[in-house]
């Protein structure tokens, strides 16, 4: 069997996966995942592996400072019929875009029915938001991270708020990560160490999925938790240099995000790097 933790991400998310001695067969659903310096130019290449034409790109207006401008004029640039909607705020008081009902229908009201897919220039609102609504209108979604605040990229889940509750809505994951991690590496501080603190709890998820399987007899995959426990290896080695905004040592907690998946899905492989069962 593969060692899976020597694997590069190319070669974990190949398309037709991998046969794994738990006797199940690992796949991810990605068709494009890119993680490392400067890639912000290789949009095009993301959308053309997606097999679409025309985006509807999302922001809100800090990201589309921080990329949405850039990715705007990169599509330009290379011929790309798009429309770009940034997410306004819902009051001239309000200090955030919220993953809420005023939002959503927000993004779907301005939704041009000839694109082809949902492209997100943001982390974890942005991203939420246009699984939504991709899941909303039978669109694919895509994307271009803009923070390292958490660990859902590439979760199959959106953190909503219906009716002022916080709720978890099971949609569909994107199709397509683009991580520059120059980009990341410039977010506010407060948000490098929110998602190294997502990454350091998968230590407790990998304990807790353990347990569930001892105490339920719930599926489990050692060398899927191997996988994550190497991912956080690497992470660890490279954690005292967040705070000097090291693209590098960013990339590698990108690389270390997990997914996470809906109890009612057979586990698979994360989109990026393993399943820890959740």
């Amino acid at each position: 069997m593969p060692n899976f933790g020597k694997m590069s991400l190319s070669e974990l998310v190949r398309p037709e996966g991998h046969a794994c001695s738990c006797g199940k067969t690992h796949v991810c659903a990605l068709k494009y995942l890119n993680i490392g310096r400067g890639i912000v130019e290789e949009v095009p290449k993301m959308i053309a592996a997606m097999g679409k034409k025309k985006p509807f790109v999302v922001c809100d207006g800090n990201t589309w400072a921080v990329a949405g401008q850039r990715v705007d004029e990169i599509l330009t640039r290379a011929g790309i019929d798009h429309v770009v909607y940034v997410v306004p705020l819902e009051r001239p008081d309000s200090v955030r875009v919220a993953p809420a009902e005023w939002e959503t229908g927000g993004i779907i009201m301005n939704f041009d029915p000839s694109c082809d897919m949902f492209l997100a220039v943001g982390s974890g609102v942005i991203n939420d938001l246009c699984k939504v609504a991709a899941h909303a209108t039978g669109r694919p979604t895509a994307v271009v991270g803009t923070a390292p605040s958490m660990d859902g990229y590439a979760s199959n889940s959106s953190s909503m708020e219906l009716n002022h509750v916080k709720v978890s809505l099971y949609n569909h994951g994107p199709e397509g990560i683009l991580l520059d991690s120059e980009i990341l590496a410039q977010a506010p501080m407060r948000m490098l160490w929110a998602g190294l603190g997502d990454m350091v709890a998968k230590y407790i998820a990998i304990c807790e999925w353990r347990i569930s399987h001892l105490v339920t007899g719930e599926y489990y995959c050692e060398d899927i938790a191997e996988l994550m426990r190497s991912a956080l290896r690497k992470l660890m080695a490279a954690a005292d240099r967040i705070t000097s905004r090291d693209p590098d040592a960013i990339a590698s907690m990108a690389s270390a995000w997990p997914t996470r998946r809906s109890p009612a899905r057979p586990p698979a492989w994360s989109t990026i790097s393993a399943t820890c069962g959740r």
